[in-house]
């Protein structure tokens, strides 16, 4: 790692240096790292808009016990803002043991820390890995992992959301859809940068993955009072939904709150996917990445009732989670033999001029594009029920007959905000 600031402004470097007195002060035997723009000289501080670039530190430390406490890093990053004033600062911490599991694995949030990073403070008591470079195989297929773990994930307490709001369970249903949210959240941050917040604050959360990619600015709406109070509904549900008896959230808020997450997964995946598609091409990413669930999909039948007995609760949590995640893949596996025949058939009509082989791959993705078009559509009026905006026939018409899927993503991130249908579907150049 570099120890020059020298590309740095006197002001900023004064500043860095208060921070790493602080950092020696309170962690001695720790390691501080200057990462990001301020690192790498491209940095950004407008007057005219008042935007400053975080001056991003990685924190490591040898105890384990150390790393965890979120209250201490808390303070810490408090009194470094105050002498970092009026510039913002964001501090993560981690033990060593972590942070050099990750370098090995290649993470490349954690290399290009290391490769790009300047030491502000080192007490010579922790030793970070030699990174390991990763070729583009191996960035896609540990990407492809992370989406895939996390976004399935996030899927599952979805699933698990509309199971207990069936059963007038609305608290634990919120819960479950705070971790939905979350688990969206990371599944993009995952892929788009290699790391992943240790945050449950949907804001925080919103906020780093606006900044990651502008496809995400503003994917849980807040731009009307309506929507700001949904929102908060939500973040709050993490802590008091599950240990506040004053908690009240009602049917139609969480049937409005599931509409917004499922908005969240849609532009997640695809802002994943393209980030995967960079590495080695569209047609290297795996066709069979999870998808988000179905707006109208029909709840699980025949689950077991909750059990009266609160000792016997976790064991029949998990016990849903497991049927409910296996008839999903059923659900799936089924789903993909019926898209694979009809696109064999449709393939092997079409390319009989051409191969069997070619025929049968064409009718495959013009098979999943038309599913795929569809399933937006059916979202988009979804959304657009749910925000209670009627749709007249002609708007309705329009939305099912356009075959475009990028024009139906912008429609359905305009349906989160706009004051009524034809808004959505009209001047299509604004």
């Amino acid at each position: 790692m570099k120890t020059s600031l020298d590309h740095l402004p006197d002001a900023k470097r004064a500043k860095l240096a208060a921070i790493a007195a602080l950092f020696r002060e309170k962690v001695p035997l720790g390691l501080l790292v200057l990462f990001g723009s301020h690192a790498r000289g491209d940095w950004v501080d407008d007057p005219e808009t008042g935007y400053q670039s975080d001056s991003d530190l990685l924190a490591v430390t040898h105890d384990p016990a150390l790393a965890d406490d979120v209250g201490f890093w808390r303070e810490l990053e408090a009194r470094l803002r105050e002498a970092a004033a009026p510039s913002p600062v964001t501090l993560i911490a981690h033990a060593v043991t972590f942070v050099n599991r990750e370098i090995r694995m290649g993470q490349y949030f954690f290399v290009d820390v290391v490769r790009e990073g300047v030491v502000l403070y080192d007490a010579r008591h922790v030793t970070l890995a030699t990174p390991k470079a990763l070729n583009d195989d191996e960035r896609l297929d540990l990407g492809q992992k992370n989406f895939a773990h996390w976004f399935e994930s996030a899927s599952g307490f979805f699933h698990g959301c509309r199971y207990y709001a069936a059963r007038g369970l609305l608290s634990h249903s919120a819960f479950l859809l705070h971790q939905a949210a979350e688990r969206y959240f990371h599944a993009a941050s995952l892929v788009l940068s290699g790391y992943k917040e240790r945050s449950h604050d949907l804001e925080a959360l919103g906020k780093k993955a606006a900044e990651q990619h502008p496809r995400l600015e503003g994917a849980l709406p807040r731009g009307t009072p309506e929507d700001n109070r949904l929102f908060l509904l939500l973040k709050k549900a993490y802590i008091e939904a599950r240990y506040t008896p004053s908690y009240r959230i009602t049917p139609d808020e969480l049937a409005a709150l599931q509409v917004r997450v499922l908005g969240l997964a849609a532009p997640v995946r695809e802002v994943c996917l393209e980030k995967l598609a960079s590495f080695r091409g569209p047609d290297a990413v795996s066709p069979s990445l999870p998808r988000p669930p179905a707006p109208g999909e029909p709840l699980p039948e025949g689950l077991p009732p909750p059990p009266d007995d609160l000792a016997a609760l976790g064991r029949w949590v998990r016990d849903v989670a497991e049927l409910i995640e296996a008839r999903v893949r059923e659900g799936e596996l089924r789903g993909r033999e019926v898209g694979r025949r009809e696109g064999k058939e449709e393939g092997l009509r079409e390319g009989e001029a051409k191969g069997l082989r070619e025929g049968e791959a064409k009718g495959l993705r013009e098979g999943e594009a038309r599913g795929e078009v569809k399933g937006k559509a059916a979202a988009l009026v979804t959304v657009l029920a749910a925000r209670g905006l009627a749709v007249d026939g002609e708007t309705r018409a329009r939305i099912e007959a356009c075959a475009d899927g990028a024009r139906l993503d912008r429609w359905l991130a305009r349906a989160l905000v706009a004051t009524s249908a034809r808004e959505v579907v009209d001047d299509e150049s604004r």
